[in-house]
């Protein structure tokens, strides 16, 4: 067995440099490259002046189209249409989640009652001073809010304390430093428990609140977070990889983290009424199976039962400890299903939403579930059921503005990709579009890698049909959603298989008459963003414009750059920094191979893909004479922070795309 492993590895190694359509000829980018490196990470006032003067021009170029006014009134419209999300109830029965309609990020709004009129909380002059959550947890007992705040996208979050009459003041507030998962003690509401990050330093930490007092607790190098809390005791995840964590149990007043599992894969982790613990794990799972409900008494560390076994992805679940009752959210396909599920296994009865997405549930010590839900035609809205009913009630709703989304057809598909596999993917065909090879198409690639494309309410998908468009949605290897397995088969040398998912995704479009190679745009951001880029410099021939936002372009650089401390988990993943395999998957050392237009974006506060990467990328091609645009917002991280940046940066995307896939 330990010869053919060795046998299969070095076929492999060898396959490599094959499985590339071009060889890198990297000379005459490293000469770019010492142009640009020692001033893109440093020297605020070039990195300035080269957004300045690449913005001027993006813009110049977008919004001098005649297709740029209306782009942006039809989104502006469209974007208008606000949306329900992170619904959350306490044990009184108030209600809270999240919506934008009275400005231009998101609010926290709670009301006492279903389809009650919702109060406001959040201030709306947050906006204006660069604030959006990113989060909040409500006490149980409802006399408080603890709420995420992060400034330009930077992710750094504060926290903010709102009482239950509305009154709010901050509590923990720094740049520097990140404050996140709240978690209580329900016997003593003076006091909760967080963890610090500061870009190096993960550290559990105790809050006073009537001392206004931080005191830290522990801390250890790597990754690792508290999810429960429980009589003196935490609940606690270390992460070593996307696809490698272990449970722990951190006991408060001993300061001692003991190991109750070894490592397999664990997400999210919370204690019964009598201290065991109810976990979504892998370590009771063998092959291709998908992961599982387990309990596990810390009395019998490193022995866990299953008490549920859906035989599908589990996207989330809400335990309440007095009723002893898990509320799950299944993920089959990528469309939700509903279950609860008691400590013992046995199954509660559990209403099903019609086709669609479940994003967020919570429940209450009364057997109260709120959830939010969004269908491909419907925009995200909440909705309650009670332990036990069949019944699902909407609590809040969003209006349209008479705008009618019933057009919306959505198919899950499956194409082959170059080795046989069966790659799932969404697809939004317009009416009336032929099989002639004519129609304009759109291939979206998701961020992660660890992500899934899904059927939700997306409103500039209406947009895009309008036009014409064909959009595509693939789920490559590497996504979430299908089981570890299929999760994991991107991971080093297996990413060039997920690279050919993607390209065959192309491939399934002209195949079947849909659209043409001078009809299709590719779409990223994120690790969707790498994905484009690889194409880009990969199969140029097969599409006709790319839309790189907040992409990777050389792994090794963003990896370097954005969190050290996700060093370690990111080289089991993608590859060790420095060694040939990064270097070979790397799209900047194919930058010559690059021959369609390309829009290129980048976020000045991005802690995830460093700013740095997407210029250094656009720096080159624009030396090496490739027709490249660059633009970079500047009170942005990860993507867009409020409204107006999601509509100007659709509007770019679209507006781009359509100067070149209809001419």
């Amino acid at each position: 067995m330990m010869i053919s492993r060795i046998i299969t590895t070095a076929l492999l190694l060898l396959a490599i440099p094959f499985l590339t359509a071009f060889a890198q000829n990297s000379a005459k980018i490293e000469k770019v490259l010492k142009e640009i490196d020692p001033w893109v990470l440093t020297d605020t006032s070039k990195i300035l002046a080269f957004i300045d003067s690449t913005n001027a021009v993006t813009t110049e170029k977008i919004q001098s189209s005649e297709l740029w006014q209306p782009t942006v009134s039809d989104l502006s419209f469209l974007l208008g249409i606000d949306y329900v999300s992170d619904s959350k109830i306490d044990n009184t029965g108030r209600i809270y989640f999240l919506m934008r309609i009275t400005g231009e990020s998101a609010a926290l709004f709670y009301m006492d009652k279903p389809m009650g009129w919702p109060v406001q909380l959040s201030p709306n002059n947050w906006t204006e001073e660069g604030y959006t959550i990113s989060g909040y947890s409500v006490h149980p007992s409802g006399d408080y809010v603890l709420v995420s705040v992060g400034k330009h996208g930077d992710e750094m979050n504060d926290l903010w304390y709102f009482t239950r009459s509305g009154s709010f003041h901050p509590l923990l507030v720094s740049r520097t430093v990140s404050y996140s998962g709240s978690i209580f003690d329900e016997d003593n509401p003076d006091v909760f428990y967080l963890y610090t990050y500061d870009k190096k330093t993960i550290q559990i930490c105790k809050y006073t609140i009537s001392e206004l007092r931080l005191d830290t607790l522990y801390t250890e190098p790597g990754v690792f977070f508290p999810t429960d809390y429980y009589k003196g005791q935490m609940a606690v995840i270390r992460r070593f990889s996307a696809f490698e964590s272990q449970l722990l149990l951190y006991d408060v007043a001993a300061n001692k983290m003991t190991e109750l599992s070894d490592t397999s894969i664990y997400y999210s982790a919370s204690f019964t009424n009598d201290g065991q613990i109810v976990t979504y794990t892998s370590v009771e799972s063998t092959g291709d199976e998908y992961m599982k409900m387990c309990i596990i008494d810390p009395a019998n560390p490193k022995e866990s039962k299953v008490i549920y076994d859906p035989k599908m992805e589990i996207d989330d679940f809400a335990f309440e400890r007095k009723t002893g009752i898990a509320v799950v959210v299944l993920n089959k396909d990528g469309y939700s299903e509903l279950a609860c599920v008691d400590v013992n296994g046995s199954a509660i009865a559990t209403p099903q939403p019609e086709i669609g997405v479940i994003s967020g549930v919570s429940s209450n010590e009364k057997g109260e579930v709120i959830l939010t839900f969004s269908t491909p035609k419907t925009p995200p809205a909440a909705y309650k059921f009670d332990l036990g009913d069949n019944k699902l009630e909407q609590i809040a709703s969003i209006s349209t503005f008479g705008f009618d989304f019933s057009n919306i057809k959505v198919d899950l598909i499956k194409y082959k990709s170059k080795d046989g596999t069966e790659i799932p993917a969404f697809i939004y065909i317009p009416s009336g579009a032929k099989k002639d090879g004519t129609n304009p198409a759109i291939v979206n690639y998701h961020g992660g890698p660890a992500g899934q494309s899904r059927p939700h309410f997306q409103r500039n998908m209406a947009f895009a049909l309008s036009k014409g468009f064909i959009y595509m949605l693939p789920n490559v290897r590497g996504s979430s959603g299908y089981g570890p397995s299929y999760e994991q088969a991107d991971n080093l040398e297996k990413r060039f298989d997920a690279l050919n998912d993607a390209e065959r995704a192309i491939d399934y479009l002209i195949d079947e008459g849909w659209s043409n190679p001078d009809k299709i745009a590719i779409w990223g951001a994120s690790y969707g963003g790498y994905t484009v880029n690889w194409l880009a410099t990969q199969c140029p021939e097969k599409f006709a414009c790319i839309v790189s936002e907040v992409g990777v372009s050389e792994p090794d650089h963003t990896i370097l750059n954005s969190n050290p401390i996700f060093i370690p988990s990111w080289e089991k993943e993608y590859g060790p920094v420095g060694k040939d395999l990064n270097r070979k998957l790397a799209p900047l050392y194919y930058a010559e191979n690059l021959s369609r237009p390309i829009l290129i974006t980048g976020g000045f506060n991005d802690p995830r893909v460093p700013p740095s990467d997407p210029r250094r990328f656009a720096y080159v091609l624009s030396r090496l004479g490739k027709a490249v645009w660059y633009f970079e917002e500047t009170e942005a991280g990860h993507g867009a922070s409020v409204k107006a940046q999601v509509i100007h940066d659709l509007a770019t995307n679209y507006v781009f795309t359509m100067m070149y896939v209809m001419k």
